[in-house]
């Protein structure tokens, strides 16, 4: 009975024995049911990210949110190269402290070696690290996940999480590695579809340009409406508009917002700007930081970061220069270079044919040796004055005046001795008449002057003074030059033909009088 009793005992205790391995097992798959459920979902939230995020810092923080959350780490963060190539710096995450946190070192750093190296490193006793660079965080950092992030842009960066939950450590390192290049394809993704944004926004900007210039060809309209549109094409705290002056030297002309200067003023911009042009004289510059670059741009707002430039061309010489300011947030690079171009292009071929047009009308309208306005121009121009003069019954005098014995200078010394007098003259009237007055070339060595809103005893001051300039002008191989001028008021009965004959009648009775003279006739 006894012995009965034992093997009963023996069977129950072999059968939950049994029960408790077939638990346990159940246990354990139950265990890796919610590991691969959890890793399921993990993968699944990630794909959505790298599908659907829409902005290069957006899919950092929700990877590394999605990341930490399931490996149970307490801190995490993106830390970027820096321009120079020589340390990192914090970008963004959580559980850090950047204004604590101290410089970081590309060279000797395990972020550093972590990017040199290429691949993922996990520390588990992060304190016991001789070279360790503490982040200065609280609690300190007692292990260290880091997966490298390079972009084909040239980009470089370091995704890094820490104080990770230990019974997570073993699946963390595979887990990372798996995750880091779906990262950087869905980083590459979005630098590719920037890339293309800016491209068809460069487009549309030539184009945009181009529809914007076609209606006028008047340089400070062309000028002033291409310069109103950077600031829409391109993100910046500030441009301006720099051309040559009178002197040959380029200068701001221009400024968005009005009163922006390059280096926060006028003189130190003028510096500024003459050291920009020394140090790219093609008129192209991109610099990605002003406040790191290696020139030491003198800057001291940290309100702008990167600086873009590109040049004015009419006839392949450079007449200024377009320049930009990127706010503090955004990194110039190439693209924006090329869109800055397209639009200086666009200006430039612009304001070509709006000279090559002013030129045409030019030789249609001025006298190819004197630059004064041609015979055809006179004509038009009086019927108008008088037109405008009868109108408003104000008065109009008219000036008429001969080289004298021209023919002489030609005989004697040669046409272009001629021709040095005939320019003589016409600066001497230039340098004599008003705004208001009108110059012409009137054929041969004849001039005429229109003076509008003058009588003739006004006019005659006018007259006299600028005969004695020209006689007492030796500028043409000391050779002395004279000239007479007749003159005349307009008359209610004057038609264009008897308003000119009366003051060709006074010129001709200037020259029979004994020449150098001025002869008034009404």
């Amino acid at each position: 009975m006894l012995q009965q009793i034992k093997k009963q005992i023996e069977e129950l205790e072999d059968k939950i024995a049994r029960q408790n391995q077939a638990i346990e097992s159940y246990r354990d798959q139950l265990l890796k049911f919610n590991d691969y459920k959890s890793e399921r979902d993990l993968y699944s939230e990630l794909s959505a990210i790298f599908a659907f995020s829409s902005d290069f810092d957006e899919v950092f923080k929700k990877t590394l949110e999605a990341l930490s959350q399931h490996l149970k780490a307490r801190y995490f963060g993106v830390f970027w190269i820096d321009d120079t190539k020589e340390r990192l710096v914090y970008r963004l995450g959580k559980g850090y402290s950047p204004i604590d946190m101290p410089e970081i070192p590309y060279t000797g750093s395990l972020m550093g070696d972590c990017l040199y190296k290429n691949e993922t490193m996990w520390i588990a006793n992060f304190q016991a690290r001789s070279d360790m660079v503490s982040l200065n965080q609280s609690p300190e950092e007692n292990n260290v996940l880091c997966s490298p992030v390079a972009l084909s842009n040239g980009e470089e960066g370091v995704i890094r999480l820490a104080n990770i939950d230990p019974a997570t450590s073993e699946k963390a390192l595979q887990i990372i590695r798996t995750v880091t290049p779906l990262l950087c394809s869905s980083l590459e993704r979005l630098t590719l579809q920037a890339f293309n944004e800016r491209t068809l926004r460069s487009l549309d900007a030539s184009f945009a340009i181009a529809r914007l210039l076609e209606d006028t060809l008047n340089k400070q309209d062309i000028l002033r409406r291409v310069f109103s549109e950077i600031p829409r094409l391109l993100p910046c705290a500030g441009c301006i508009l720099a051309l040559k002056n009178g002197n040959n030297v380029i200068d701001q002309v221009m400024a968005w917002p009005d009163q922006f200067t390059l280096a926060g003023n006028r003189i130190s911009g003028s510096i500024y700007l003459k050291n920009l042009l020394e140090t790219f004289p093609s008129g192209n510059g991109l610099i990605a930081n002003i406040h790191r670059d290696d020139r030491r741009w003198s800057w001291q707002s940290k309100k702008v970061k990167s600086l873009c430039m590109t040049p004015i061309r009419i006839r392949n010489r450079i007449e200024g220069v377009l320049i930009v300011l990127g706010p503090p947030e955004q990194t110039y690079d190439t693209t924006h270079a090329n869109l800055l171009g397209i639009v200086a292009a666009q200006t430039s071929m612009t304001l070509e044919r709006a000279s090559y047009f002013q030129q045409q009308e030019d030789l249609a309208r001025l006298d190819g040796l004197t630059g004064l306005y041609n015979h055809r121009m006179f004509q038009d121009s009086l019927r108008e004055e008088i037109k405008r003069t009868r109108r408003y019954n104000h008065p109009l005098s008219l000036i008429m005046l001969d080289i004298d014995h021209f023919k002489k200078f030609n005989d004697t010394y040669g046409h272009p001795v001629g021709d040095e007098v005939l320019k003589m003259t016409a600066g001497a009237i230039k340098a004599m008449v008003r705004v208001t007055d009108r110059a012409f070339r009137y054929g041969g060595e004849e001039f005429a002057i229109m003076l509008p809103e003058t009588k003739c005893d006004s006019g005659r001051v006018l007259a006299e003074r600028l005969r004695q300039k020209v006689a007492n002008s030796r500028s043409v191989q000391n050779l002395s030059v004279t000239i007479s001028l007749g003159m005349t008021e307009l008359n209610t009965q004057d038609t264009p033909e008897s308003f000119i004959k009366r003051t060709d009648s006074a010129l001709y009775a200037a020259k029979e009088g004994g020449r150098n003279k001025v002869v008034l006739l009404n």
